[in-house]
């Protein structure tokens, strides 16, 4: 591609004003062009670049070859109920930590899923208290895994993520992360912070437009997860599953907001992307 269909306009050139998150945020001029036209979701032109969305997704968070991105049709919520009820088997129990609106829909989604959670909760200017964190973990030894917020929208407030997961590799639990306000604008090396998923969408930081949520995944992680989930259409592995054997989605895929992220994601790497910025 070359530079200059990747050139963004401000939003003054388009008239459109400045979104910021949270919610949909302001596409480029190119972004909005790219929706176009109309797209078979079992052509190969539109797998090829589905196929390479999801490549990208992983190499954004230091994911190559050892994770894998699940895309899951919906807003960013879609994306991580899929991550919960698909990595936490009936028998789980979650450290959900909470200092937001974000953490609490999570203990929701928990709770409606029937799913077991211990809850560690701060104000919504304060992180977690890693002792008391440590102190919940060594109590209960049932906790399977950990999940937080890596950017709580409520506040603004960056949760330490890196430390979390320090805590889940040494207490041997699986760890979760809701990156949707932080995905592309703050840099995360999944591997390194022993994360098994990190779940994001489409329309916040790089700038695609609302309908895709993903959750990248480390691929032994999402293997061990079949069987958990409490939908069809929210079940991460069933969706994997198929990707990789045909590399299709199991139903209609939002064709347009998956080009649209092509695009954007183009545009991302244009700017540099995380080149400049030391990974969390």
């Amino acid at each position: 591609m070359n530079q200059s269909a990747v050139l963004k306009p401000a939003a003054s050139e388009t008239g459109d004003p400045f979104l910021l998150t949270p919610g949909p945020l302001t596409t480029s001029r190119t972004v909005k062009a790219s929706m176009a036209h109309d797209w078979g979701s079992r052509d190969a032109s539109f797998v090829a670049i589905n196929k390479a969305v999801l490549a990208r997704l992983a190499e954004i968070v230091h994911g190559e070859g050892d994770y894998v991105t699940v895309p899951m049709q919906g807003s960013g919520t879609f994306a991580v109920e899929a991550m919960l009820t698909s990595f936490v088997p009936p028998t789980g129990k979650v450290l959900v930590l909470i200092n937001g609106a974000y953490g609490q829909r999570a203990k929701r989604i928990l709770d409606i899923a029937r799913r077991k959670t211990v809850v560690h909760e701060t104000a919504e200017d304060a992180p977690p208290d890693l002792k008391k964190v440590e102190t919940v973990l060594k109590r209960t030894p049932s906790i399977t895994h950990i999940f937080v917020v890596h950017c709580e929208t409520t506040s603004g407030i960056l949760n330490p993520i890196a430390e979390i997961g320090a805590l889940a590799a040494k207490y041997k639990k699986g760890y979760l992360i809701d990156s949707m306000s932080a995905f592309g604008a703050l840099p995360i090396d999944a591997p390194a912070i022993h994360a098994d998923a990190v779940a994001a969408s489409s329309n916040k930081c790089i700038e695609g437009v609302p309908g895709l949520g993903f959750v990248v995944c480390q691929r032994d992680a999402l293997a061990a997860t079949r069987g958990n989930a409490t939908t069809l259409v929210l079940d991460l592995h069933d969706q994997w599953a198929n990707f990789e054997k045909t590399g299709q989605y199991r139903f209609t895929p939002p064709t347009h907001v998956i080009v649209a992220f092509h695009q954007a994601l183009a545009e991302f790497d244009a700017e540099g992307a995380l080149g400049d910025v030391g990974a969390v």
